[in-house]
């Protein structure tokens, strides 16, 4: 009898010792899988930005000496509230979709949101469109302006300064980061960073990405700026 007891014990704990072997096992092959589709989607999401932000262009109806990037607020959004970094696209990606068919000739606008992460506001040229208070063409309803989202792993987004906006060539200059954008000393409006900095979480680890935001265009001879 107390062989047998004795076999029963060991076998109890052996198969309580393989149970959590086999737990310990599938937590361990599972968790790489997950956090390499995380990198992935960082790293997709990171490359998806910056080749979008390269495409960038000045749009056919802007004023003189605009840049590709510029800070605006579109239709619908408060005027309390801050810009966001707006961009013009000849050709729109894939992953923005219309249901009046192929999407070219795109306004774009980075809209990150803490609730539901990083997307992107956009609307075409061949849509409806009027010009607003600064004689930039908008929808005419908020309700045309459509939204792709990007990221939901994207929580927080940082923009980045280098120097004083003031600042001389010969001064020295850092780099500074902000929560929010920096306002202009020289107008009402605000600075456009030089990159953003965004911040992807999941399952309470974070990764970082930067993105570069081309202010300045020069054509491939180095000697003017190119319009494209």
């Amino acid at each position: 009898m107390e062989v047998l007891l004795a076999l029963s014990i060991g076998g109890l704990v052996l198969i309580a010792a393989t149970a959590l072997l086999v737990t310990i096992s599938q937590a361990w092959a599972n968790r790489p899988a997950t956090r390499d589709a995380f990198d992935a989607h960082v790293n997709g999401v990171a490359q998806f930005l910056t080749a979008i932000l390269e495409e960038a262009s000045v749009p056919p109806l802007a004023k003189n000496k605009s840049e590709p990037i510029d800070l605006r607020i579109p239709v619908g959004f408060s005027e309390s509230e801050d810009p966001l970094v707006y961009f013009y696209l000849r050709e729109a990606p894939p992953l923005f979709f219309s249901p009046h068919g192929k999407s070219v000739r795109v306004h774009t606008y980075l809209y990150p949101e803490e609730s539901e992460g990083l997307s992107i506001l956009w609307f075409s040229d061949l849509q409806e469109l009027e010009k607003d208070d600064d004689g930039n063409l908008q929808p005419a309803d908020e309700d045309e302006l459509m939204k792709t989202l990007v990221s939901p792993f994207c929580k927080e987004v940082y923009y980045c300064y280098y120097g004083e906006e003031d600042a001389d060539e010969d001064d020295i200059k850092s780099w500074e980061i902000f929560s929010d954008l920096e306002e202009s000393e020289r107008n009402d409006g605000y600075r456009l960073p030089a990159f953003m900095k965004l911040v992807f979480r999941w399952d309470e680890e974070d990764l970082e990405r930067t993105i570069s935001l081309a202010i300045e265009r020069p054509a491939p001879s180095g000697l003017e700026e190119d319009p494209r």
